[in-house]
């Protein structure tokens, strides 16, 4: 089967979504699929991997390192192609260049709703926000329409699309490569390290993180916090970090190559996320996947994910309280211990290799 995805984003910016479109692909390859990516252009960036055609895209005022892309292919370049189905990754332009694509070419379309999308709009376009809502929720039910299905990543995403009437979804978690996969072993407590990976922008909530190694430096003060990623935030973290007197327990690593990932997790105890938004991330599940417990807010859409008391804890956003629950399981290593043996447990959920199957059967049963 030939399948062509179409996206906003693609390596090398940094982010869920395109890790999870390139998982897909290769996951999908290795089944014997061709998989052709039609993603923006990225400056000075040159596409070693094979059948990605990149369309035109003009520089971002809000977030560096994501390119806006302009989706303009010629439908005879895609008719070459003659992909059997299309799945768009967003909405807006790209959804109806997905839609275009289907309705020319007669081959079904699919969606994945991979964002909160409304959440997004409180943090970027926070003026105006009763249109754009309006706008945004009109867009989704029009592309939705069109699509033989729309995939959401959990359970929240689809009772948030159902709620808008749209109802020909199907729940598919994203996945993480098989290989990602380390078994917990012993760690040594003496060095409590605690590590957050993610894109370093508002609806991270990451001030709110250091607010809280604020408190727990009271109650640990030899703990280590390691924040991995790269965003527009990252100055303001560091003077944060300053005026809290953090600088010996807080680190700021910058980005780091995914695949030293598993090293880094396997020097961890817990990871911690404040984000306020979120759609099944790949980085809770590469964390889980290495033994590493999560420790998450209430109410931020990872209640699937992390099961409370199980493979971490879902907290009140109180800075006070997520330290102290914190310095509680340092405090029990048999109980940190069973928390890494289950998280990795439920992590296997995610693998690719499981869903990539269910993937193939909704393409298949379109044709």
């Amino acid at each position: 089967m030939k399948i062509l995805f179409i996206t906003a984003t693609y390596l090398p910016t940094i982010n869920g979504v395109s890790y999870q479109i390139n998982i897909l692909k290769k996951a999908l390859e290795k089944k014997g699929h061709v998989v052709f990516i039609l993603a923006p252009s990225f400056p000075g960036f040159s596409d070693r991997e094979k059948n990605i055609i990149r369309f035109p895209s003009i520089p971002n005022p809000l977030v560096k390192q994501y390119p806006i892309g302009i989706p303009l292919v010629p439908i005879k370049r895609i008719k070459k192609i003659n992909p059997d189905v299309v799945h768009t990754h967003h909405p807006f332009i790209f959804g109806q260049f997905g839609k275009t694509i289907s309705e020319k070419l007669s081959i079904p379309l699919f969606f994945t709703a991979h964002t909160q999308y409304g959440q997004y709009l409180d943090y970027y376009l926070p003026i105006g926000k009763e249109f754009t809502s309006k706008l945004l929720t009109k867009n989704l039910k029009d592309l939705s329409k069109k699509c033989f299905k729309v995939i959401c990543p959990s359970k929240q995403s689809q009772e948030k699309m159902n709620s808008l009437g749209i109802k020909n979804t199907i729940i598919i978690n994203n996945s993480i490569e098989d290989d990602f996969f380390r078994k917990p072993s012993k760690k040594n407590l003496l060095q409590p390290t605690i590590v957050f990976t993610g894109r370093l922008e508002k609806e991270k909530n990451l001030f709110f993180l250091i607010k809280i190694c604020k408190e727990l430096k009271k109650l640990m003060p030899n703990f280590r916090m390691l924040i991995i990623g790269y965003g527009s935030l990252m100055d303001s973290l560091h003077n944060k970090i300053r005026k809290y007197q953090l600088e010996a327990n807080v680190l700021l690593t910058g980005e780091v190559n995914r695949q030293l990932l598993p090293d880094i997790y396997k020097g961890s105890h817990l990871f911690l996320t404040t984000s306020i938004s979120e759609v099944m991330p790949l980085t809770i599940i590469e964390s889980l996947s290495n033994g590493v417990p999560i420790i998450a807010l209430e109410k931020s859409g990872l209640e699937e994910i992390v099961i409370n008391g199980k493979t971490g804890y879902l907290i009140k956003a109180n800075q006070r309280l997520i330290a102290e629950k914190i310095s509680e399981l340092f405090s029990k290593p048999k109980l940190l211990k069973k928390l890494s043996e289950n998280a990795y447990k439920h992590a296997v959920n995610f693998s690719v290799s499981n869903k990539v199957s269910e993937l193939e059967k909704i393409y298949t049963s379109s044709k």
